[in-house]
């Protein structure tokens, strides 16, 4: 699911007192109209109440009393939240539409509604970064300094004391920026490494610059890429599509071919087979023998010595 879109579309419904609807959302954020409901539910879930109406001239809209005046966020607020979008590795129009409306509502402060929370809610099933996000976040904005103990990709634990700055969501992981007293300079934390945080007292903030282009992830690190093209069932268009992105999954026929350049790894061959009998792999022919293999493998090593 993509952050931008998200909320882009909530700052639509927040923009008027007019019900939207599901065409309209779909043709402004080019989405298909099943994904718009998916991302309204989404909002619905995460205590946002929106309104529903059916029939002609029906649509979604927020009440009255839940919408909040663009003066709710102060000058270091707006910064924060262009920041953070700018930030993201997401850099399409939808991105840069809602930094230019963030940045036109920071210079007039006219009153006009613009997002409803003072904080990104984050619910994610991974335990190893949900406690910590939300943590992280108010520190950045309260400025609180952060005594972390870190573990290391080598194995090697070192306690820190740190100046948060931003949170950034890169390849599916999140890393916090800081200014690490230890180091005497600006690092990233992968927040998954953080075994455990205290809170300190107040700091006084720095110049920065956040670059989360240097931060080297495991995603694509030295690996081979290749196409490929997959038969995918309708039991299985929701998990491809939100896998590969809507564009990279097209109907043909009574079926859906899904393209994409990927890393062809471990990873891979793991998500192709938890979509079980949902998809069958067209291109590489070698993807499709390494799943057979894996397949065998799995056989053996279950039932190979009953």
């Amino acid at each position: 699911m993509q952050i931008p879109v998200l909320v882009g579309i909530l700052s639509t419904l927040l923009a008027t007192d007019k019900l939207v609807t599901a065409n309209e959302l779909a043709e402004k954020f080019e989405i298909s109209k099943r994904t718009v409901y998916r991302y309204v539910a989404t909002l619905s879930e995460g205590g946002i109440p929106i309104m529903s109406t059916f029939g002609r001239g029906g649509g979604w809209g927020i009440i009255d009393t839940y919408k909040l005046k663009a003066t709710y966020f102060t000058e270091d607020e707006y910064e924060r939240v262009i920041f953070c979008l700018q930030s993201s590795t997401l850099q399409d129009d939808v991105t840069k539409q809602a930094i230019q409306k963030l940045q036109g509502l920071k210079r007039s402060h006219t009153g006009a509604n613009v997002l409803r929370s003072d904080q990104f809610m984050v619910d994610s099933v991974d335990y190893s970064v949900r406690d910590l996000i939300p943590q992280l976040s108010d520190c950045i904005a309260q400025k609180v300094l952060c005594e972390i103990e870190y573990h290391s990709k080598e194995g090697v634990n070192t306690i820190r004391m740190v100046e948060p700055y931003c949170l950034i969501l890169k390849d599916g992981a999140w890393y916090v920026y800081c200014f690490c007293r230890l180091r005497r300079g600006f690092r990233y934390f992968k927040v998954a490494r953080i075994v455990k945080m205290t809170l300190g007292d107040h700091f006084v903030g720095r110049e920065y610059h956040a670059d989360p282009s240097v931060i080297q992830t495991d995603i694509l690190k030295d690996k081979e890429m290749c196409e490929v093209i997959l038969s995918v069932h309708p039991s299985a268009l929701s998990a491809c599509e939100e896998w590969l992105g809507v564009n990279s999954v097209a109907r043909l026929g009574d079926t859906y071919i899904a393209k994409a350049t990927l890393p062809y790894d471990e990873l891979l061959i793991s998500k192709i087979l938890s979509l079980g009998l949902g998809v069958r792999v067209e291109k590489p022919l070698r993807l499709r023998q390494d799943l057979v293999e894996r397949c065998q493998l799995v056989m053996e090593h279950n039932y190979g010595n009953d």
